[in-house]
């Protein structure tokens, strides 16, 4: 069985997108250390402060219901806790694109 892929949007109304960029804004301001583009999307490494990690996996899981064409991943790594946000197609275009205006 073959399964559907979602299209590449985000399910967000305005008003809710721009209180997300907001969120996204302030953890990149307070805790960003690296942003780098990965074959299939993007890879973001967070420092590992207090706070960052919970705050991190409630937004994948957010982002996860909202833009379903990709896969959000976070780990605790020795280098900070790491996003992973992964697509496929048009899909790598839009998840990078997500971060350019926040980063």
């Amino acid at each position: 069985m073959t399964r559907a892929v979602p299209p590449v949007a985000c399910s967000l109304q305005s008003a809710e997108l721009a209180d997300r960029r907001v969120v996204w804004e302030r953890l990149c301001e307070r805790a960003l250390l690296q942003r780098s583009p990965v074959a299939n999307g993007l890879q973001l490494v967070f420092a590992a402060r207090e706070g960052v990690e919970a705050e991190l996996r409630e937004l994948a899981r957010l982002e996860a219901e909202c833009c379903a064409f990709a896969d959000w991943k976070v780990q605790r790594r020795a280098e900070g806790v790491v996003l992973d946000v992964i697509a496929s197609g048009h899909g790598v275009a839009a998840v990078r694109s997500l971060f350019d205006a926040t980063t």
